[in-house]
């Protein structure tokens, strides 16, 4: 698909739908589904391989493999033979120092990319690592370069920020679309442990995109990555910012992934309730964007109180990130979600003091303490007496 033909497609679909999605996709398979469900764009990076490998993102920034010859490889064979017409657009390592950069492109063109993205991209390193690519020319300018040759060569191009300084190179160099990219997907399995908040991501994009927009407002603005997660993350940004589209990796290819084989593995090893009507089924089979959340967590709060429960598992199973989940879960009980697990847990083990002959440790064990002392510090923080002095009490009357 040509630049000019692809350029009306996407603001086409921006004018109708509101804004655009691209998959990052890593094999075959990624690309028939992402091609059933109409993406609108379909990134080739080396990226998506590891996720396919098992592995995290994070290995796509290290010297592995031959990233250039990796991602060819994989898109000739499985997803150029069944993207059809559907626009393809090649992640380069612009820092190859075995690649001419101008021949590279050119040879890119010619295999039928319809355009180019900077990935791997060093805009998303810092500090002295930072300091000494760049000073060895293999720093952002060498992906600015590509962007512009990619530009005369009449190729779509994407470029991968992550600053102001970044965008406005890459706008300068006659970019198509600017991917803000907000950092390394947290969640999962192998996600980054520590990403921005969406108030964040919200606040620099809206600075970065503004900026764009003063000087042309035509470049297409998406992000990526960081604390997007979930649809519902995508549409907060969509719906605060001027972002026109969001470029998946994990959040399709990874995170679906493992909530689905964890849940089903789970499932046939339970014998456990599965009628459709239980939130708590309907949210394990996926179909989260009808569920109340909050009530969700409440319920399963109710059959699981005995077990460690944490937040993010939670999240890791609605496929909601924790912050928000919280938020949604104060809103409806007004009081955080830690607070209402300890209250649920002292009111049955009031009910076992009040009600049975057990034992204070087997009580503890009951409500979800392993460790006595600490459920006798909970008990106490909130009743002012000990569990055994609450029995006590309580057998008196």
């Amino acid at each position: 698909m040509t630049r000019k033909k692809l350029l009306e497609k996407l603001r086409s679909v921006i004018h109708i739908n509101g804004h655009i999605f691209g998959i990052s996709v890593g094999n075959g398979m990624t690309t028939e589904y992402a091609l059933e469900g109409n993406v609108d764009l379909l990134l080739t990076m080396n990226a998506g391989r590891f996720r396919q490998m098992g592995q995290s993102a994070f290995n796509a920034f290290m010297g592995y493999s031959n990233t250039n010859q990796l991602v060819l490889d994989f898109a000739t064979k499985e997803v150029f033979p069944l993207a059809k017409d559907a626009p393809i657009i090649c992640g380069i390592f612009m820092q190859d120092p075995c690649i001419h950069l101008y021949d590279y492109i050119k040879k890119i063109k010619e295999y039928g990319f319809s355009g180019i993205i900077n990935y791997p991209t060093v805009s998303c390193i810092d500090g002295d690592f930072r300091n000494a690519l760049e000073n060895n020319n293999l720093g952002f300018e060498k992906e600015v370069e590509g962007i512009r040759i990619a530009h005369f060569l009449d190729l779509f191009t994407i470029a991968y920020a992550s600053n102001l300084d970044q965008a406005i190179q890459m706008v300068s160099a006659g970019a198509d679309a600017i991917c803000l990219h907000l950092g390394i997907t947290g969640g999962g399995l192998c996600g980054a442990n520590k990403v921005i908040s969406l108030e964040n991501a919200i606040q620099i994009t809206n600075t970065i995109f503004n900026k764009i927009d003063e000087i042309n407002p035509d470049v297409i603005k998406l992000v990526c990555s960081g604390p997007i997660q979930t649809p519902i993350d995508a549409h907060t940004l969509y719906q605060n910012t001027k972002c026109q589209g969001f470029l998946a990796g994990s959040a399709i290819e990874r995170l679906p992934v493992e909530r689905t084989m964890l849940n089903t593995i789970k499932a046939f090893k339970s014998p456990g309730d599965f009628n459709e009507e239980n939130i708590i089924s309907k949210v394990l089979n996926g179909a989260g964007r009808d569920v109340d959340y909050a009530q969700f967590m409440i319920e399963y709060i109710e059959k699981n109180y005995s077990k460690p429960i944490r937040m993010k598992e939670l999240s890791y199973i609605t496929h909601v990130s924790a912050p928000r989940l919280s938020v949604l879960f104060k809103e409806k009980t007004n009081m955080s979600f830690t607070q209402y697990l300890i209250d649920y847990r002292m009111n049955i083990a009031c009910n076992y003091l009040r009600n049975s002959n057990k034992q204070m440790k087997e009580v503890s064990i009951l409500v979800g303490y392993e460790d006595y002392s600490q459920f006798a510090k909970m008990f106490k923080k909130k009743y002012k007496m000990t569990p055994q002095d609450y029995k006590s009490l309580n057998s008196s009357d």
